[in-house]
């Protein structure tokens, strides 16, 4: 009888083993929005990892992690990957597969990406809808305090619907996802990794290494960018580093004399303003009319700061927001949007979650930052949340500091205004064996400038060694090229938009016929006066306008944009003055042309084609703004 027992014990223990699922990858097509990016880039690999929402119960709910891999195209590929792990607070990685392969200079090496369980093309998604909640009540007109709390009953009706769906948020924290990216590496039958990540993803190389203690895994190098350290980041005082970090831009700017005679005093002025907007804010007038207060304002300015090739133009923008003249938010709104709309239930999970340990130090710097500077206050939409909230825990283990002895690449922007140098000193002392630099003059995520780029290499090539840092001599030592004078047409950049990002059929056709007719019957003309046959001079003279106007738009419009920064969202180079002008010259040639051929009723294919060549170029003109009226 016991024999029996025993085998049916066996037989039951057996069923039920080969009845449980098993951490496995899954490779599928494309399954990203827009995949025709990928048709010339076969080595990209599409796929999920199946794994268990819970790691302590394989019977439970089973969960989807988006990643794809970018296979090396060299011929002998080195076997040890580079591991990304995105920034931000849970926003999407694997839309910026292409942008991420080709930033990080590691050509001989395949690279990973995934988007966090719960945000992304990761199943399930956490309430993905959020951020569109979130634009909702920006267009209100609220206060701080009101937009806060109409903000935070957001977060907590997130909460209740994973609550309803059976989701517990603490099963999508850094601990869980950083054990997804050690399982996936696993899977893909990886054994030594590198790693990399810049702002919240340093929070995630951290909790891979973590993850990885006694592991099959060797972890070959670490490059951490704008650091956040497990235990002591996490700061209330957010919009003083912001203050700061304006006042940095603006002091360079005084010290230039060009910029300050361009923008005299524009520190003072910038903060008087700030405050007479605190009870009478601005109105945009895009595509929804919103009301621009001054948490509004400072929160457009600080998500541009992040990117220090925009400081040159932060004098023209903060002069433009004086002004009210806020037509350069119909290119830069849109844009901010898209940002907003990709925060899901994973963001204030990561924000709350694995850093609530701090928050009586976090929310005492928060109440002082609001009373001492209420004119530099910005939202980042979570922190009001983090410092009020009593229902949601903290793990402990992200209380723990993270140390090793991996060859480490710690770096940090000197002019970040979300990321102090100081958290990344912090992050530099807790790896034994790590480079630390500073980057003068940078903003956030320092991999993005060319030093950057050039360091970064040189450490994923040696890790031992210490990368060449003569770049930032020249960083230091280099001004900013602050803009000081521009042709100002906020409209411009929208026909740039059209043409060469949306391929509007339309008016590439507005664009080029006027300007295929005028060069035909330039050379048609050229022939027919080397043979001495008479020739409209009017009519000649009307094209060569049009060619003329036409070839000097395109290539101020190209100079702008080889220019970078926000230049082009203002207007064109200085040196287009004459635009307006000119197209005052071709509306005077245009009624003169088509008056002389009413009057001679001379209907040629040549005449018509004089005045349709006029009418789709003013067509271009006047819809952008290029016109002295």
């Amino acid at each position: 009888m016991k024999k029996y027992f025993i085998i049916s014990f066996i037989l039951t223990f057996s069923i039920n083993a080969l009845s449980q699922q098993s951490i496995s990858i899954e490779k599928t097509d494309c399954f990203l929005d827009d995949c025709d990016q990928f048709k010339n880039y076969p080595n990209i690999e599409f796929g999920y990892l199946n794994l268990p929402e819970d790691y302590e119960n394989h019977t439970g709910r089973w969960i989807k992690v988006a990643f794809t891999l970018v296979k090396s195209t060299m011929d002998n590929p080195e076997p040890d990957p580079i591991l990304v792990f995105g920034g931000g607070w849970g926003q999407p990685e694997l839309n910026r597969t292409l942008w991420q392969s080709n930033m990080i200079p590691a050509k001989n090496r395949d690279i990973i990406l995934f988007d966090y369980r719960g945000s992304g093309y990761s199943r399930p998604k956490l309430c993905p809808d959020l951020g569109e909640k979130h634009l909702e009540i920006i267009k209100q007109d609220l206060d701080f305090d009101a937009f806060n709390e109409k903000i935070n009953q957001q977060f907590y009706a997130c909460f209740d619907e994973l609550q309803k769906r059976g989701i517990d948020y603490r099963l999508y924290g850094t601990e869980t996802k950083t054990k997804d990216a050690l399982k996936l590496i696993e899977q893909l039958g990886y054994t030594t990794v590198n790693l990399f990540g810049a702002s919240n993803g340093t929070m995630g190389i951290q909790g891979f290494i973590q993850a990885a203690e006694g592991s099959k895994v060797e972890i070959r190098s670490i490059y951490s960018d704008s650091n956040m350290p497990m235990r002591d980041f996490q700061q209330g005082d957010l919009s003083v580093l912001y203050k700061e970090v304006i006042e940095k831009i603006l002091d360079d700017c005084a010290k230039n004399r060009d910029c300050n005679a361009a923008y005299p005093n524009l520190k003072e002025r910038f903060r008087n303003f700030l405050i007479e907007t605190m009870s009478k804010p601005l109105t945009y007038n895009g595509e929804s009319e919103i009301v621009f207060n001054t948490y509004l304002i400072n929160s457009v300015i600080h998500q541009l700061l992040y990117n220090s090739t925009l400081h040159k133009d932060i004098p023209l923008l903060l002069e433009a927001f004086i002004a009210n003249e806020l037509d350069f938010l119909d290119g830069i709104y849109p844009v901010l949007e898209e940002i907003l709309l990709e925060s899901n239930g994973t963001a204030i999970i990561n924000f709350t979650y694995d850093w609530k340990a701090r928050q009586a130090e976090v929310s005492k710097e928060y109440e002082e930052t609001k009373k001492s500077i209420p004119e530099y206050m910005w939202t980042d939409f979570w922190l009001d949340f983090y410092t009020k909230d009593s229902t949601i825990t903290f793990n402990p283990r992200d209380t723990i500091p993270v140390t090793s002895d991996v060859p480490a690449l710690v770096v940090a922007g000197t002019y970040d205004p979300f990321t102090a140098p100081e958290y990344s000193r912090i992050m530099n002392e807790r790896y034994s064996n790590s480079y630390y630099f500073e980057f003068p003059k940078v903003g956030h995520s320092v991999f993005v400038t060319p030093c950057g780029q050039k360091m970064l290499k040189e450490f994923l090539k040696q890790p031992e060694a210490e990368p060449n840092s003569e770049c930032l001599e020249n960083l230091a030592s280099t001004p900013i090229p602050f803009t000081t004078s521009i042709y100002a047409n906020s409209k411009v950049s929208s026909l740039i938009k059209k043409v060469a990002i949306d391929r509007n059929l339309l008016w590439i056709v507005i664009l080029f016929v006027p300007f295929l007719l005028a060069l035909i019957y330039i050379f048609r003309e050229v022939i027919r006066a080397i043979r001495k046959k008479t020739y409209s001079a009017l009519r000649t003279v009307l094209f060569l306008s049009v060619i003329i106007f036409l070839v000097g738009l395109g290539y101020y419009m190209l100079a702008t944009v080889n220019l970078g920064g926000l230049t082009l969202f203002f207007g064109l180079v200085d040196e287009a003055w004459w635009l307006p002008w000119f197209s005052l010259v071709i509306i005077i040639l245009g009624i003169l042309q088509l008056y002389r051929m009413i009057k001679e009723s001379k209907y040629t294919f040549w005449n018509v084609g004089a005045i349709v060549s006029t009418v789709l170029v003013l067509i271009t003109a006047l819809g952008h703004g290029i016109h002295l009226f």
